[in-house]
């Protein structure tokens, strides 16, 4: 069993993107090298990611959900990283990716990566345009999804290879200086298909009927999938409008990211969210890896 690297993240009713997941990081990593918190211990869950490492933890604790869990994944994080060199921090449906063009993948990136360092990976958000794309996403989604849009929020410090505390949602670190290389980014997939959107939103809501509760605060779903005022055509057409940026270039924005770095409260950092109202081709050296 290798020591280098560990991947940490929690599930629930999520199977397209687990499997993807363990496909993925355990391809990389073996499947003993993952952390998957099981919330609710699903049983289709325990099927999909036999051989990694589960976690069980109980679903009817519906307050202060997101506190509850980034209160458990940095305390699994800061054990782990007793057995690890570096912890990698994701959301199940997020994928932390290097360019092909730096020659290298993301097992051979941190089988050179020093430690003591927190590193941020750019983050795109891949997106589905219906009307172009018109394949599904197996066995691949990176190809059949060839679009992206800058996303702030996912552009997170997600490899820890030295003590820091992580925000809620995993945004922001307490990490006192910006690693970003310039090869590393997130790929975030919750737009990633349409029908897969859909039905994940239908199983939210089920979710949150059957939990009896109303508010977002009270509901064990993170509030991005609580569907108010839900319009999915608008979302994905929203996307489809954007002008088209073929030149990948995110140089600019990165430069920003660095020059903008600075602490904020409760001793973390952040800096400028980099944006963008285009959305970018993705170069077809990336297709295939997710």
């Amino acid at each position: 069993m290798q020591d280098n690297v560990c991947v940490i993240t929690m599930v629930r009713d999520d199977n397209v993107m687990l499997r993807k997941f363990v496909s993925y990081y355990g391809g990389l990593f073996g499947k003993e090298a993952l952390y998957i918190i099981n919330h609710g211990n699903q049983q289709a869950v325990r099927e999909i990611a036999a051989g990694c490492n589960l976690i069980p933890i109980p679903d009817n604790r519906t307050n202060g959900f997101t506190a509850r869990r980034w209160r458990t994944q940095n305390n699994l994080m800061t054990g782990l990283r007793q057995w690890f060199t570096h912890v990698i921090v994701v959301d199940v449906d997020e994928f932390v990716v290097v360019d092909p063009a730096s020659g290298e993948d993301l097992g051979s990136f941190m089988a050179k990566a020093k430690a003591r360092t927190v590193r941020t990976a750019f983050g795109l958000e891949i997106v589905h345009l219906p009307d172009r794309e018109k394949d599904g996403i197996e066995p691949h989604i990176i190809g059949p999804r060839r679009f992206a849009t800058i996303n702030s929020w996912y552009s997170k410090p997600c490899i820890i290879s030295h003590p820091t505390k992580l925000s809620r949602g995993g945004h922001f670190a307490s990490h006192e200086t910006l690693d970003a290389p310039a090869s590393l980014y997130l790929f975030h997939m919750k737009y990633c298909d349409v029908d897969l959107y859909a039905e994940t939103l239908d199983r939210r809501g089920e979710a949150i009927k059957a939990q009896g509760v109303s508010k977002v605060r009270e509901t064990t779903t993170n509030r991005q999938w609580f569907g108010n005022n839900r319009d999915d055509d608008a979302t994905f057409k929203e996307f489809s409008e954007r002008d088209i940026d073929s030149s990948f270039d995110f140089s600019m924005h990165r430069k920003m990211m660095q020059n903008t770095f600075r602490p904020r409260s409760h001793e973390l950092h952040h800096f400028d969210p980099p944006k963008s109202s285009s959305i970018y081709e993705i170069p077809q050296r990336f297709f295939g890896i997710v």
